[in-house]
């Protein structure tokens, strides 16, 4: 059910992205927003997964308002991505009317500190867990040095994609881990496990593709091709 809503916040930003008028100023203030909507999402995901929190009523409130917060992120990004791409495709765009790069850039903070830390916390919540995620590689064929091999690679795909504006290793350390998140998608398949098991898999994916779809756009617009 989850991933049908942040898929329907996808398509209302996108929607309302493209009936909305162009204004560079509003734009950009709406891309700062979604700097604090990450930044909050991440403390929310550190505080469900390593708080240890006892009180159920609290951890719902939390898991609520996390994934009601990725929905509005999806929201946000959508709507923002189709106005870039509509400024990208008129030729008479100007910086001074909208700042191109500064809102991509914007926005690419944002969610290279969605998916950099989501990945980094899913690292930390393996090793907290890491004797019953052994269990369940085992369950699922897999050795347990394939879980290390998860877990590293996870970890430097996370860093990766932060490292994004000093390196540039945003692109092919998403592409690594959407192959890993297609491998947990075929893993929960191959084991007839109800499709909701992968939803986290294909949450993460989007996210993936979706940061990649702004970094060809963030090439695109620094040369001017």
């Amino acid at each position: 059910m989850q991933i049908i809503i942040f898929i329907a916040a996808l398509i209302a930003g996108g929607l309302l992205g493209y009936f909305t008028n162009l204004n560079g100023k509003v734009d950009y203030q709406i891309s700062r927003i979604y700097v604090i909507v990450a930044i909050l999402l991440m403390l929310n995901a550190a505080v469900v997964n390593f708080a240890n929190i006892q009180n159920a009523g609290i951890m719902s409130v939390l898991i609520f308002v996390l994934n009601w917060g990725k929905s509005v992120s999806y929201f946000l990004i959508a709507y923002l991505t189709v106005h870039i791409l509509r400024v990208s495709n008129s030729k008479t765009n100007s910086s001074a009317v909208y700042p191109l790069n500064k809102i991509i850039r914007t926005i690419l903070w944002a969610i290279i500190i969605i998916n950099g830390f989501s990945f980094i916390i899913e690292t930390g919540y393996k090793l907290k867990n890491l004797d019953d995620l052994v269990d369940q590689f085992a369950h699922y064929g897999y050795e347990r040095w394939f879980l290390y091999v998860i877990m590293i690679a996870e970890t430097l795909g996370g860093i990766g994609i932060l490292l994004h504006f000093k390196l540039k290793t945003g692109v092919p350390a998403a592409l690594g881990l959407m192959i890993i998140m297609l491998g947990v998608v075929y893993t929960d398949w191959h084991s007839n496990n109800p499709f909701t098991y992968s939803f986290p898999a294909v949450d993460a994916f989007i996210s993936l593709f979706l940061m990649t779809v702004i970094f060809k756009l963030e090439k695109t617009a620094s040369t001017g091709q």
